[in-house]
């Protein structure tokens, strides 16, 4: 019985090692690829205050002349302009009521055209809330591809350097999480008082330059095994 029992663990233990044997004909190399991601999705947060004007004009017709002033920059307001909230603050000379909008525009020129089409309007305050890229997806679905890429050929290269080549992948870890790409929104602008304003004027007026961003660099490691030949 000891004798039998004593072979059954011998056969065990042989077949352990060679389950294991194949991990010494592999070569296991990281693979990285990384790029600089621009925002194209710009949100604005807008302010007006009936105390900037001290009463002179209202929230409706500062609501109004914001509105037209953006239509004929070429926004369209009832796709991009979003009322927020409001609310109702005292003081000494009375109550004062206060607004706040979105304004949602695509890629750097028409945010720059948004910033200087609002800026005569001498509003409560204007500020670039976020700014994000709406083809994040698409971009970390290339890199995982161009990762697992150098992966293959940091591969070719270690095992041509010793007269072997490698075979199938028989192994993929993937790094990275889908995080957000947080991008640098100080820009901002900040007026008091109502002017008046010149539509005619802001719709001949020449173009603005187109704002520049840094933009953000995002990167994806992945972790394969090949075998080697």
């Amino acid at each position: 019985m000891k004798r039998l029992f004593l072979c059954a663990m011998a056969l065990v233990v042989a077949f352990g090692v060679s389950a294991h044997e194949p991990e010494s004909n592999e070569v296991v190399v990281n693979g990285y690829a990384d790029r600089i991601v621009i925002p194209n999705k710009f949100t604005l947060a807008i302010t007006i205050n009936e105390s900037d004007s001290k009463g002179r004009m209202s929230l409706d017709e500062q609501e109004r002349t914001m509105t037209k002033a953006l239509k004929s920059a070429g926004f369209d307001t009832d796709e991009a302009l979003c009322f927020k909230d409001n609310f109702s603050a005292y003081n000494r000379r009375g109550a004062y009521a206060t607004r706040f909008y979105e304004l949602v525009v695509f890629g750097a020129e028409d945010l720059a055209s948004a910033f200087a089409t609002l800026e005569p309007l001498n509003l409560h305050s204007v500020s670039l809330k976020s700014a994000t890229c709406t083809d994040i997806d698409t971009i970390r679905e290339e890199l995982r591809r161009e990762a697992i890429r150098d992966a293959k050929r940091n591969a070719e290269v270690l095992a041509e350097a010793i007269d072997q080549s490698i075979g199938r992948c028989t192994y993929i870890h993937d790094y990275n999480s889908n995080g957000d790409v947080v991008f640098n929104t100080n820009s901002s602008m900040k007026i008091r008082g109502i002017a008046s304003i010149n539509y005619d004027a802001i719709a001949e007026e020449a173009a603005p330059e187109p704002m520049e961003f840094a933009g953000s660099k995002i990167s994806h490691t992945i972790q394969a095994k090949f075998e080697l030949k």
